[in-house]
């Protein structure tokens, strides 16, 4: 098999460090976001039955820092704004940008940050 396959291309499922997977969990939970934890240090995210990413404890995080950032690309960025607004979660401003995106960004309690957006 080369590594050039188009019939079965490889998915991508970052692994976002977090520094306590109850708060973490809760926090994706209250993203609207459904969260499966395989024990205290690890967990998968999914959102309408489709695996996005996972979650992973870590000790070495520092709070200051940006440790690792993502993109969900949705159908309908002004939404997925609005349903986090509403859920008192801090989000950025939703903007269009010169790249052809509509987007936001928000930054969970671990230092990860999330760019949610859709094509203009």
């Amino acid at each position: 098999m080369s590594t050039r396959d188009p019939v079965s291309p490889p998915t991508v499922k970052p692994v976002l460090p977090v520094h306590d997977m109850g708060d973490g969990a809760a926090f994706y939970t209250r993203l609207g976001f459904d969260v499966e934890r395989f024990d205290s240090n690890y967990s998968i995210v999914s959102h309408s039955g489709h695996e996005l990413f996972h979650l992973q404890v870590s000790d070495d995080l520092d709070r200051h820092s940006n440790p690792t950032s993502m993109y969900l690309h949705v159908s309908d960025a002004d939404r997925w704004h609005t349903n986090w607004q509403d859920a008192e979660i801090s989000v950025g401003k939703i903007a269009d940008r010169e790249w052809g995106m509509r987007e936001f960004s928000m930054t969970d309690p671990s230092g990860n940050t999330l760019r949610v957006g859709n094509n203009l």
